[in-house]
């Protein structure tokens, strides 16, 4: 009996949002298979290994593959590896892939580039589905492919605040995180000592600490989100104006009620008002300078971090990215 299923790359909750809404909206069962990745990142040994991980996990699925119906891909290499095992194997039954959270940066080793590109222009994608109106086009151009190949959503994170909040006794300090798509030393150079203590939270940056900024290469999970809750504002510096890159970060700090400052970025104008529940600068140092600033003053800072909460609950949660994925899965 054919059967549908959800890859993913980290231990979700037993309860959680988006499976419940993918069931009830679509009516039929879906399996959850967990391959969990996120410990292999660091070194360039472990980046190997996580690779290798990911193109062993995906032949076995694609080995099983007559199982299944549909498949979403919430760890887009997953879905992407098996559409690969599919068109190079000339198979002729495939499950419907769906690949969540599609981003892709063109990178310098073009063996790469013509991969991904070799997956999805290929009849085993169903859907790569993005997280902005701008994205549909800007792929579809890169890749030579129709625009109808790609279905806009809006990501949605889980709500933790049951069980992570901020603790009274923390000094204040502004928080940066992620990997991908990230200008760090924009931010770097732009930071002065005197706008207080910067923490940057990313496994692959290796520059040398300046004053004011404190690196960590390994915080994940619960002590991740602890620290957003206790720091006093985000910070994500983009690099590539056209990918949507740290939508989660920002999403993550208006869960958990906080401001977040982010560079400019075609995608990010779906998720945040300027002013409103989140600030957008250019990659100025005195535009940060101004950000800064602004969250300085309580009413200002109040009035973000609320609205930052209110849109969170209104849009952004797990269990209305489930509805949302479901119109394309009925």
């Amino acid at each position: 009996m054919s059967k549908n299923v959800i890859l993913v790359d980290y231990q979700v909750p037993e309860n959680w949002d988006y499976h419940r809404a993918i069931e009830k909206e679509t009516g039929t069962s879906w399996d959850i298979v967990t391959c969990n990745t996120h410990r292999y990142q660091g070194s360039k040994l472990k980046v190997i290994c996580r690779y290798l991980r990911y193109f062993f996990f995906s032949f076995r699925m694609f080995t099983k593959r007559n199982r299944y119906e549909k498949v979403i891909a919430w760890q887009q290499f997953y879905g992407l590896l098996i559409a690969f095992y599919c068109r190079f194997f000339h198979v002729k039954k495939c499950p419907d892939i769906y690949i969540m959270t599609f981003i892709f940066k063109p990178k310098k080793n073009n063996t790469y580039n013509k991969f991904i590109r070799y997956i999805v222009a290929s009849k085993y994608i169903k859907k790569l589905i993005v997280m902005s109106d701008s994205e549909k086009k800007y792929y579809s151009e890169l890749f030579g492919i129709s625009e109808d190949k790609f279905y806009c959503t809006r990501i949605g994170v889980p709500d933790v605040t049951e069980t992570i909040a901020p603790d009274p006794e923390s000094e204040k300090y502004y928080l940066s995180v992620g990997r991908s798509n990230r200008d760090y030393k924009f931010l770097r150079d732009a930071w002065k000592a005197e706008y207080g203590k910067l923490v940057i939270i990313c496994d692959s940056y290796n520059e040398a600490e300046k004053e004011g900024i404190q690196c960590l290469d390994s915080c994940y999970g619960d002590d991740y989100l602890k620290m957003v809750a206790n720091c006093y504002a985000e910070i994500i510096p983009l690099d590539d104006v056209n990918i949507s890159s740290g939508s989660l970060s920002y999403l993550q700090a208006m869960m958990l009620s906080k401001p977040t400052i982010v560079t400019e970025n075609k995608t990010v104008h779906d998720y945040i008002e300027s002013g409103h529940n989140g600030i957008i600068i250019q990659k100025d140092s005195d535009e940060l300078s101004d950000a800064l600033k602004m969250l300085d003053d309580k009413d200002n800072y109040d009035s973000i971090c609320r609205n930052a909460r209110k849109v969170y609950e209104d849009n952004f949660s797990e269990y209305s990215l489930g509805v949302s994925i479901s119109e394309i899965l009925k």
